[in-house]
């Protein structure tokens, strides 16, 4: 029932289940419209459709040209500046590309809304106080490989988008960056299978303690 969302017990366990519930429903709600979306955009032939949630990364050659007489200037230090596609205000042609990257983007949703599954489902045997059991190491390292995978996924998300973002025509100041790597996912994923297996002996210490006694 939707009113057990706001039932908090004042416990970190509770505070954290109904933010990781909130998050869940959010991105259900957006793996459902995206999907709607996405499916419409290829039975009706949309022109208009595009990934608009594509990143690109550019660097700006001389900066303070571009935004000339601006005193925010000094305030940046890096010259390169992330941004989606769908904002840099100009058409893309639909390609195998961006297709691709988009059905890329609905399966990123899809396996984030199934790792906020598991968590919700670890947070609850917290909640009730049943911590050692061999499903919550079970669900943290299935949590830590999905970590780990999505570092290589994302990047071939971004590539996809670089190769689409290349047919635009971009000023001579700006150039189209490679995407980056995300280190820092797959340095949290390898954390939380370490917590996986902390999770694995204490649960399997748990079990010899309850046998003994």
């Amino acid at each position: 029932m939707a009113w057990k969302w706001f039932k908090n017990d004042w416990s970190i366990a509770g505070f954290l289940l109904f933010w990781a519930q909130f998050a869940w429903a959010i991105y259900l709600l957006t793996f459902v419209l995206y999907s709607i979306i996405f499916l419409l955009g290829i039975l009706f032939d949309f022109e208009v459709f595009t990934p608009f949630d594509l990143p690109a990364r550019f660097e700006i050659q001389d900066f303070t040209e571009l935004v000339a007489n601006n005193a925010t200037t000094d305030i940046f230090e890096s010259p390169i500046v992330e941004i989606n596609v769908s904002t840099i205000g100009t058409d893309i042609q639909q390609t195998w590309t961006n297709s691709l990257a988009s059905v890329m983007v609905l399966g990123l949703n899809g396996i984030i809304l199934y790792g906020l599954t598991l968590l919700k489902r670890i947070l609850q045997s917290l909640q009730r106080e049943q911590p050692w059991n061999k499903q919550n190491s079970k669900d943290l390292r299935i949590i830590g490989y999905l970590m780990v995978l999505a570092v290589p996924y994302k990047y071939a998300i971004g590539w996809l988008s670089y190769l689409s973002i290349q047919q635009v025509q971009l000023p001579e100041s700006i150039s189209l960056l490679w995407p980056p790597i995300a280190w820092e996912l797959g340095l949290a994923g390898l954390a939380v299978l370490l917590v996986a297996y902390i999770f694995e002996e204490g649960t399997r210490l748990y079990e010899e303690q309850k046998l003994t006694v």
